[in-house]
């Protein structure tokens, strides 16, 4: 269970249920708020560790995009020079360098979302401790008081029942994501997609080569 997921449960679990299940309530009352504030550390590291790779993407874009405006210069060199076969590779480097970075500005994207799920997660959990600590005496009472009709099936962890059962769902989601990916994907088919793409590649560098010389001619 990622941590994003344990915050979710944590924060969203029922005290009351969890209290139910509780052979010990006087320790695992006080445990359950440990595990809370072990949650909330290990949130705070990983917050500062995707706000950390946010940041390498976002440098990495733009890195890539100095570098698509270097094959650009050495594209229109070429072109003034008469080499057309120089010019459409750098042109080829430069959509390649634009492609990748597309794809780091995606990343970094969705990390930035990931980040800022992790933020309101925390807050919302370190609130939830705060809660739980205001009323530890009071739920320790009430727990206690509960037990003579609230049997318990094992005595492990209270939200061990819930990280078997997410275990197994990401698995099968995993799984069912992959027969997707691989359904349909026949070697002739991928042949057939790579033509497609070769050809698609050589109009636009001859494209992007006739508007390179059309902006130098300007």
């Amino acid at each position: 269970m990622s941590i994003l997921d344990r915050l979710s449960t944590l924060v969203k679990s029922n005290l009351n249920d969890l209290i139910d299940k509780m052979q010990d309530p006087g320790k695992e009352i006080d445990q359950l708020v440990l595990d809370m504030e072990d949650s909330i550390r290990q949130a705070r590291a990983e917050v500062a560790a995707s706000m950390a790779g946010e940041k390498r993407l976002t440098k990495q874009a733009e890195d890539l995009t100095a570098e698509a405006k270097s094959w650009e210069d050495h594209a229109a060199r070429a072109v003034q020079t008469g080499d057309d076969a120089m010019a459409k590779e750098a042109l080829r480097r430069k959509a390649q360098k634009e492609a990748d970075r597309l794809e780091i500005e995606k990343a970094a994207a969705e990390q930035k979302v990931e980040v800022e799920k992790l933020v309101t997660g925390l807050r919302a959990l370190e609130l939830r401790v705060k809660d739980v600590k205001l009323r530890q005496g009071t739920l320790r009472e009430k727990a206690r008081a509960a037990k003579g009709r609230s049997p318990l099936s094992d005595g492990t962890s209270a939200f061990a029942d819930f990280e078997r059962m997410s275990g197994k769902i990401d698995t099968l989601e995993a799984e069912a994501g992959l027969s997707d990916e691989l359904a349909g994907r026949t070697a002739e088919k991928l042949a057939s997609e790579r033509k497609l793409e070769q050809l698609d590649e050589d109009k636009s560098l001859d494209d992007a080569l006739a508007a390179l010389k059309k902006k130098l001619s300007g």
